[in-house]
């Protein structure tokens, strides 16, 4: 390669949500030596612009101001003609700067982070977005692929996202005494489903992590209700999850939708095993009854806790399991995968142009 490859990674790598913290461990574990990686971070979070530095990773500050946010956004993106744009948000400004750039020599690339239909990812806009206006469209997992498939008609590769390596071993589970969750409160992850798991399991702890819409209404239950089990942490930076997470027994996901579900891959590299509700989805590396549990309701996620508890030793075996199949979704293995397809998206605008 004559030149390394400019690529502008389109989220906030400062602030704690899914798609920003995977932007986040994209742009680290990117080879510099091919890679110019660019990325962006919001005021509204603290940031340690140093270590990015020393990790050879250009910021590009967005001012949280709504008028001058959407013109620092516009700046860093419209003017830094990277080589090649991965856009996972599906923001106005993403479509707007591509649709600004479309046919030039930059390559257009986002990921689709949701199962499509049962109303997510399913409007005319992101099949617009993913069709028409990036030029190339890659999905999370498997289950996605599929969807993409069954809904829009079309194939897409799979690059699945991962998580950074501990730096320290993962204590045994033996037994179930705390009870996480960690997601957005809002309408499609059903908060609500973890107060009713609560209200079951008196004698258990459960933590809920995250903020959003719903967080008045969740607070307003567990008052009515009387649910003393239950702690609310809010939003919390990415480290203190994980040490919430080291010191519980069990993840529960009781979204209606999900893609590959990060915090899935990070209770179990903490010998955390799931159960997840999977109407609508699969978790790829889960082996039900193995090395975690996909069930279709809340009732039936009651009844695997139960079984859990009851079965102890059939619990510690999966908390095990959970932690061995998460390995191959590391970052630095991973990334090898996202190396080759940057360079071959990369090579293809190339030589397309070239045969213009």
């Amino acid at each position: 390669m004559d030149k390394k490859i400019r690529i502008f990674l389109g989220a906030y790598v400062n602030y704690p949500n899914a798609q920003n913290i995977n932007c986040d461990h994209i742009a680290r574990y990117l080879d510099k030596d091919k890679f110019e990686v660019h990325a962006m971070y919001t005021t509204m979070c603290p940031i340690d612009k140093a270590e990015y530095k020393r990790l050879g990773i250009r910021l590009h500050k967005l001012i949280h101001h709504r008028f001058i946010w959407y013109w620092c956004k516009y700046w860093a993106m419209l003017f830094g003609k990277y080589d090649i744009y991965y856009l996972p948000k599906v923001e106005k400004m993403d479509i707007s700067v591509a649709q600004k750039l479309k046919g030039h020599k930059y390559a257009f690339v986002a990921s689709v982070e949701n199962v499509i239909g049962g109303g997510v990812c399913d409007s005319q806009m992101h099949y617009e977005y993913y069709t028409k206006i990036m030029d190339y469209t890659f999905a999370i997992s498997n289950c996605i692929q599929r969807s993409v498939k069954n809904e829009w008609g079309f194939d897409v590769p799979v690059l699945h996202l991962g998580v950074d390596p501990l730096d320290y071993k993962a204590k045994e589970h033996k037994e179930i005494k705390t009870i996480i969750w960690v997601g957005s409160l809002i309408k499609r992850k059903r908060p609500g489903f973890l107060l009713e798991c609560a209200k079951a399991f008196p004698e258990l702890k459960f933590i809920m992590i995250g903020d959003g819409d719903l967080q008045s209404e969740v607070k307003n239950e567990i008052e009515q209700k009387g649910i003393i089990n239950i702690e609310l942490t809010g939003r919390i930076p990415n480290e203190e999850v994980y040490c919430c997470m080291i010191n519980s027994d069990l993840l529960l996901m009781t979204s209606d939708n999900e893609g590959l579900p990060k915090v899935i891959q990070e209770a179990a590299q903490c010998r955390v095993p799931s159960i997840y509700i999977g109407e609508q989805y699969d978790v790829d590396f889960i082996e039900s009854g193995v090395n975690g549990i996909k069930v279709m309701s809340l009732d039936e996620m009651k009844e695997k806790i139960h079984y859990l508890i009851d079965h102890p030793a059939e619990y510690a075996a999966m908390s095990k399991k959970a932690e061995e199949s998460v390995q191959e979704y590391l970052w630095p293995k991973l990334i090898k995968k996202y190396e080759d397809y940057f360079e071959r998206i990369y090579n293809e605008k190339r030589k397309s142009l070239k045969n213009e």
